[in-house]
């Protein structure tokens, strides 16, 4: 193993808008931070040492100088110009934090479309909505519909259920009381 592999990676994934004087705008992408720098990822390789401002999304501007290249990705180091590397490290890391899929988000039943998307949700005051299942699992189900707090307690079909997630028109909710892995099939009715 490579000493560049061994060392401690963050990963950190943020849009990035680079430039300078001699080269036009070029967008990239951050991959990870560690004790090497920065790690970019582009269309357009700039050269070794070569100095850029870079403005990265939650970030601010910052200039670098590039310390790395191979194939689509750069390394730079930060500068300190315009920010404290140490204040653009801390923001990296906690960016990195926030990134980080929890234990709770990890997927470890296969999920399916029931061929009978419709489903009754009744709210925790009894109020039963129409609804319409994105998908199933043993431990849960992605769902359309009312908008929901995450934490709320539902019944999905005969189903109850906790919500944990919230996306654009749904809510990804935890079934109390896992399903068999076998019960779930595109024929299934909750």
């Amino acid at each position: 193993m490579s000493e560049r592999s061994q060392t401690l990676r963050h990963d950190v994934i943020l849009p990035a808008l680079c430039w300078n004087r001699s080269r036009p705008d070029f967008y990239a992408v951050t991959v990870d931070l560690s004790a090497e720098g920065l790690r970019l990822r582009a269309a357009v390789m700039p050269y070794i040492n070569e100095e850029l401002v870079c403005s990265i999304r939650h970030v601010g501007l910052i200039d670098a100088k590039v310390t790395h290249s191979m194939g689509q990705d750069f390394s730079v180091r930060v500068l300190s110009r315009r920010q404290s590397p140490r204040i653009v490290a801390r923001k990296l890391l906690q960016l990195a934090a926030q990134q980080r899929p929890s234990a709770e988000a990890v997927r470890v039943h296969h999920r399916i479309v029931p061929l009978r998307t419709e489903v009754s949700i009744t709210l925790e005051d009894g109020l039963a909505v129409v609804g319409r299942l994105l998908n199933v699992s043993a431990s849960g189900a992605g769902l359309l519909g009312e908008p929901l707090p995450v934490g709320a307690v539902v019944v999905v079909g005969r189903r109850p259920a906790r919500v944990v997630r919230c996306f654009a028109d749904g809510v990804g909710a935890v079934f109390v009381t896992p399903l068999d892995p076998g019960e779930v099939h595109e024929a299934m009715v909750l």
